[in-house]
């Protein structure tokens, strides 16, 4: 995981945010017509805010050895084995292990 300082203005609906030892994902961003000032929405909908447009926030930044293709492709594959075999158990089952590795994954670039 990277922290870099980003400014209020330049962050995006579904980037994570660090501010004040809180960390959450961004879901829809409010901006005042009237002052300018930014809120933010988590994905659990709470509001976070108000920031001026220049003031920085911790922007995180997951560091994952597979890219979003490879990430792509290992999830695709049991989807094809699903329709080729009809084993609803077995790709439940794999499923669920690609799950674990990715989350094994995310915890390894957390650290």
């Amino acid at each position: 995981m990277k922290i870099i300082e980003h400014k209020a203005r330049d962050i995006k609906s579904g980037e994570t945010v660090l501010d004040r030892g809180t960390r959450f994902i961004i879901k829809e961003v409010r901006v005042s017509a009237e002052h300018g000032p930014i809120a933010f929405i988590d994905m659990e909908g709470v509001w976070h805010g108000v920031y001026h447009p220049d003031e920085y926030l911790g922007k995180v930044i997951l560091q994952c050895p597979l890219t979003r293709q490879e990430i792509e492709e290992r999830m695709d594959e049991p989807a094809r084995k699903y329709v080729e075999t009809r084993d609803e158990k077995k790709i439940v089952e794999e499923l669920y292990e690609l799950a674990r590795e990715l989350e094994k994954l995310q915890k390894q670039s957390l650290d």
